[in-house]
């Protein structure tokens, strides 16, 4: 039971911004956040669809918590004196990390041949040419510099785009190709794995570093939302099956 006996006189907020998924609808998303923030007290959801808003948005703000992914998160610290800090980390399937996998048609038998080629992904280029450098290295950055990077809405999107020779490459999570393989195995057939990224934590909430009863209250919020059967609607809309607070392997993977 969570309770909402202390409310702030001016809305707490949920800012978010994720370069990991490729939202078209900000419009609903808040609205269905709204809604159930609403029904706990003073709170809502403000979304952003480009990294640079959101970044200008947030900087110095302590009036509610950021949702943001991991890498993001991370690479915030490293380019601002930003006073916040990771509190929860996402779920899904009973993990608060995946992988990211690079798969081809059978034609692209190794990396040097997806030079000029395109690789489709949900993540936007930025995230997504990031991930690639992690998983192959400096030594390929102008082979993923020539890279066009086709953006899709869904994970699965990007696996479907190379079956319909839309595009020659995919990077998608490993939960997504166990999908394909399900949905339609004869085309998983035809893709060949070219690299496995490091376990990539999942998306995470942060708090201002002086946090108050409010964003406490509302981190109690998201943190049950998975018990509450419409929580548990909207954390499918990111993608997750629910939060924990992080642990010593989480703050690991984050630096800390």
């Amino acid at each position: 039971m969570i309770s909402t006996s202390i409310f702030a006189n001016s809305p707490c907020t949920i800012y978010f911004y994720n370069p990991e998924t490729n939202i078209n609808n900000f419009a609903s998303l808040k609205v269905e956040f709204d809604k159930y923030l609403s029904s706990y007290g003073s709170f809502q959801f403000q979304p952003f669809s480009d990294s640079k808003s959101f970044e200008k948005f947030i900087a110095g703000r302590d009036d509610g918590v950021f949702l943001m992914s991991s890498w993001h998160f991370c690479q915030l610290k490293r380019k601002f004196p930003i006073d916040i800090q990771a509190r929860l980390v996402g779920i899904s399937k009973g993990k608060s990390t995946h992988e990211k996998i690079l798969t081809s048609n059978n034609n692209i038998i190794n990396i040097d041949l997806l030079k000029g080629k395109t690789v489709a992904s949900s993540s936007n280029e930025d995230y997504t040419k990031n991930i690639l450098i992690q998983m192959l290295g400096e030594e390929k950055r102008d082979i993923i510099d020539s890279i066009e990077i086709l953006t899709v809405p869904k994970d699965i999107d990007a696996l479907m785009a190379v079956g319909y020779g839309m595009a020659d490459s995919a990077l998608t999570t490993e939960s997504s190709l166990a999908k394909l393989a399900a949905i339609n195995p004869k085309q998983c057939d035809f893709l060949r794995t070219l690299a496995r990224s490091k376990e990539i934590l999942l998306p995470i909430v942060a708090v201002p570093e002086q946090s108050d009863e409010n964003i406490e209250l509302l981190l109690t919020i998201i943190e049950k939302m998975e018990a509450v059967l419409d929580g548990k609607k909207k954390l499918r809309m990111l993608g997750m099956d629910g939060w924990k607070r992080l642990g010593k392997l989480e703050r690991k993977y984050l630096g800390e």
